[in-house]
């Protein structure tokens, strides 16, 4: 495949993408920025089956303990990723060093909740929603490998240069903490709960999120803004590389 060639798949590719994200995102920014705020009270008010946006302290009795901060919570999601440096070959008899990561470990788990606020609580089903978490820790822990060593059955050798040496861990945690604020866009369900949209549905979201929705919207604006930019730039890239492999074609026919 010729570098025009490789040039104008990747940009197309990448415009395309983002062009899917951009359109994913916008209407996420469109529903959190359009459906009014109701209190707890006026679900009574509402039919089954209707998008409802709501704002609230997160109450749970019987919450999950977040793996890494031990904080009660009603979602968390844990991820340990192994970071190391390796001494590789090259084609030329050489060697070079490469830093890698693996992911070692992760977990994700969700409750069901109450949202409360100054008129009531409802029952949210936190399955199947697209949940912006807080992050709580985001820490790297060196390993004793990452100096040139590593201890077996209580002796420690020094590593080859060769070797593939661990420099450490880093854990990251995300939660939607119990007795803090919360963001619930989603669907009344028939039992007065709020839930995830029917299956098939193209026009609801389910989203929670541990920010306030002025955070959540600028977020959304800016990945927006993001997106659409990748998009054109991918577009007009490919069709750059296309203009120049015609010119590149008709150039071979004379």
């Amino acid at each position: 495949m010729g570098l025009v060639a490789f040039v104008f798949l990747v940009s197309l590719g990448t415009g395309i993408l983002c062009a899917i994200g951009y359109r994913k995102v916008q209407h996420k920014f469109s529903l959190v920025r359009l459906v009014p705020t109701s209190t707890i009270a006026e679900l009574g008010d509402r039919l089954p089956g209707e998008l409802v946006e709501l704002k609230g302290i997160v109450r749970c009795a019987t919450p999950l303990t977040s793996e890494i901060a031990g904080l009660p919570c009603v979602y968390v999601r844990s991820v340990t990723t192994r970071e190391y440096e390796e001494t590789r070959r090259t084609s030329k008899g050489g060697t070079t060093r490469q830093r890698g990561s693996e992911v070692v470990s992760q977990n994700e788990q969700r409750v069901p909740f109450e949202l409360e606020d100054a008129t009531g609580r409802v029952t949210v089903n936190p399955f199947g929603a697209d949940i912006d978490a807080r992050k709580l820790v985001d820490r790297f822990e060196p390993s004793a490998e990452g100096a040139g060593t590593v201890t077996i059955g209580g002796i420690t050798v020094a590593l080859g240069t060769g070797a593939s040496r661990t420099l450490g861990y880093r854990k990251v945690e995300h939660a939607v903490l119990v007795d803090h604020p919360a963001y619930v866009l989603g669907v009344l369900q028939d039992d007065g709960s709020v839930g995830p949209p029917p299956e098939g549905s193209q026009l609801r979201r389910y989203l929670i999120s541990s920010r306030s929705e002025e955070e959540l919207s600028r977020d959304l604006r800016q990945k927006s803004s993001l997106l659409l930019a990748g998009a054109v730039a991918g577009f007009l890239i490919a069709a750059g590389t296309l203009l120049v492999g015609v010119v590149q074609w008709l150039a071979s026919l004379f």
